[in-house]
């Protein structure tokens, strides 16, 4: 392997020269690391994914789940070459997994004896100061978005590529991130680090999420008054209003008129039609009464069944508690025999069959028992999504009554006014005079209520406007997403196909433990989806996922080391070779292949891996970093 280069033309380099973990203040472990291949080595439980964890966290990622012997440890400090420069990052070991990082521009050994020179940089950047995100990122020389922190990457989210540990699922192709994960941010890491997006696509994903929530939010404030009007948006638009109450007083005004020509004439001419007014209210009367009637009814109706169906809900969760209960218990207890009968204390025969139950002989045996608790659970299931889904049902149909009760009370309350009004006055003419009022009063009550409506209009207008200009927003951004993606498709389908390639060597290399990988025809992977696949299968024997998932990474990160567009640092973790029942040939074939792609590089790089099943060969070379760790040892020396 050649010595360092001048990185003017190459990715970002980032290389540990050393890695130390404190303790009480004294070192727990302290080791020195060299380019290329390094392997730290040992039986299992000796630490060695505790070694590697600690470092991933070094180096910036985010961890809470820590182990007993990690928590025991103070801080990490790591002397790193950031773009051939030396830097000392620390950082304190926390239970958030969010402490801040001190940066040294120096040795390690020139920061153990010059500690006011360490400079601090929080996990989240704020006003005034970087994050140490920010800082790493610009050392590193990769871009970042300067205004807005949210659009852009973090070290935690890159290293989900840069470290292949064990608590991940092999069927993942990233580092998992139970936290914070979405397809977006999966993307931009892949396309980031392969150098096919400089996060200006993901920046304007990120826009197009924000306007459309911005869209979505508008629109269903918009259904809501909509809904509370019981009209589209017509209703409420101010020209609409206006119109509505220009209408209204044209009508008043022909009462109006109506009135001073009734004064004129004759009494007799008004004794007719006075009655037969008095007639039509009556009819209206029996008709709002009986609407009234039938609405109250449906409505105390209604208040029963959700009651019942709440009550149903309550004892089916409580059901499906004992019953869940109950499988922990027969879990924890075992099958329980009964000597004598609970009902007639007499003795119990032994029971026929061997697994049956000692009183009713039925089947009792594990199977049987499972899946009668997988029916018995699914029936509750089933009966509780159907209560649910009638629950609001229920609650619909309610709401709407509650708002038409109030609105035919008053209609039958004016209905009887009106009628006392035409029976009780004795002059026909004051009688219809009387009638004619109330129909103002009606009208001008309709005034004054879409008055009110008048509050509604600008922030309808708002509402209207913010859907507006998000869905023009949204257009402008597809547009740009579109030709974002249409400019990188060339360099993308470059890209994809090498490392395809890559990875499909690989798996040939692995010597015929898996039939797929001997005729590899097809290699496929997708951050946004986290998934892979070789040929169009993405599963395979536990064993052989973990060649897959390891052949696919370590393919990316060959690509990268010699893809001058990429931003990969150059630096691969890889903690789970014997991961999920890998032999001891098959890792160390896997080893041995490893090294041997490695040695063929010819520019400066960084790869640092465990094993508890190191091939003789490599464990005799220039390769392994620290002892071999024996049963009974630790990586950390607490």
């Amino acid at each position: 392997m050649t010595g360092e280069r001048n990185a003017a033309l190459k990715p970002p380099f980032l290389m540990i020269k050393r890695f130390a973990v404190t303790a009480g203040g004294s070192f727990a472990y302290d080791q020195a690391f060299r380019l290329g291949v390094n392997i730290i080595r040992g039986d299992n439980t000796t630490g060695k994914s505790s070694i590697l964890d600690l470092m991933h966290y070094a180096l910036g990622a985010e961890v809470t789940d820590w182990t007993t012997e990690q928590q025991a440890c103070d801080q990490t400090l790591l002397e790193v070459r950031l773009n051939y420069a030396d830097y000392c990052l620390r950082r304190e070991i926390t239970d958030t997994g969010k402490s801040a990082m001190h940066i040294f521009e120096g040795t390690l050994e020139e920061a153990l004896k010059d500690s006011g020179k360490w400079l601090r940089f929080p996990n989240k950047r704020s006003d005034s100061t970087q994050s140490y995100s920010q800082k790493l990122f610009s050392l590193l020389s990769l871009p970042s978005h300067k205004t807005d922190e949210a659009k852009n990457l973090t070290m935690h989210q890159i290293l989900r590529l840069m470290y292949i540990d064990q608590l991940s699922e092999t069927t993942r192709l990233l580092k998992e991130d139970r936290k914070f994960d979405n397809a977006t941010l999966r993307r931009a890491i892949g396309e980031y680090l392969l150098g096919i997006d400089d996060l200006d696509a993901h920046n304007a994903r990120q826009e197009l999420i924000e306007a459309n929530s911005r869209f979505d939010k508008a629109n269903a404030e918009l259904r809501a008054i909509y809904r509370f009007v019981g009209s589209t948006n017509s209703i409420i638009r101010e020209e609409h209003i206006d119109r509505e109450i220009q209408s209204i007083e044209n009508d008043i005004a022909a009462l109006e008129t109506k009135k001073d020509e009734l004064r004129k004439k004759r009494q007799n001419k008004l004794d007719s039609r006075l009655r037969n007014r008095a007639s039509q209210i009556l009819e209206e009367i029996d008709e709002a009464t009986k609407e009234l009637q039938e609405a109250l009814a449906e409505r105390r109706e209604l208040r029963s069944e959700l009651s019942d169906t709440a009550l149903f809900v309550q004892s089916l969760d409580h059901r499906l508690w004992s019953l869940e209960q109950s499988r922990l218990t027969n879990e924890v207890l075992g099958d329980l025999v009964f000597k004598y009968c609970p009902a007639c204390l007499n003795p119990v025969k032994e029971q026929e069959p061997e697994h049956g139950c000692a009183l009713c002989k039925e089947d009792i045996s594990d199977s049987h028992r499972h899946y009668a608790y997988l029916q018995m659970s699914s029936e509750i299931e089933f009966q509780k999504t159907e209560s649910l889904k009638l629950l609001e049902t229920f609650k619909a149909r309610t709401q709407h009554l509650n708002s038409r009760i109030p609105s035919i009370s008053r209609k039958l309350q004016q209905l009887k006014y009106q009628y006392r009004e035409l029976t009780s006055n004795t002059n026909t003419a004051e009688a219809m005079l009387s009638d004619i009022d109330n129909e103002i009063g009606y009208r001008r009550g309709t005034i004054s209520s879409l008055e009110e409506k008048r509050t509604m209009v600008e922030e309808v207008e708002r509402l209207v406007s913010i859907k507006e200009e998000a869905q023009n927003e949204i257009n402008k951004l597809k547009n740009r997403l579109e030709l974002i993606e249409a400019a990188s498709r060339n360099r993308l389908v470059e890209v994809y196909s090498n490392i395809e390639e890559i990875a499909a060597t690989i798996l040939h290399m692995d010597g015929g433990y898996e039939d797929a990988f001997e005729n590899v025809e097809e290699v496929s992977f997708d951050f946004a989806r986290d998934k892979m696949s070789i040929n169009g299968r993405s599963k395979f024997s536990a064993s052989s996922m973990v060649i897959m998932k390891n052949s696919i990474r370590l393919a990316i990160y060959l690509h990268c080391i010699n893809d001058k567009s990429s931003r990969f640092p150059r630096l691969c973790l890889i903690d789970n070779i014997e991961d999920k029942g890998m032999t001891e040939s098959r890792s160390q074939n896997f080893q041995r292949h490893l090294v041997s792609l490695c040695d063929e590089i010819e520019t400066d790089y960084q790869l640092i891996f465990t094993t508890s099943m190191i091939d003789p060969d490599l464990d005799k070379s220039e390769y392994v970093i620290g002892p071999h760790y024996r049963k009974g040892e630790h990586t950390l020396k607490l």
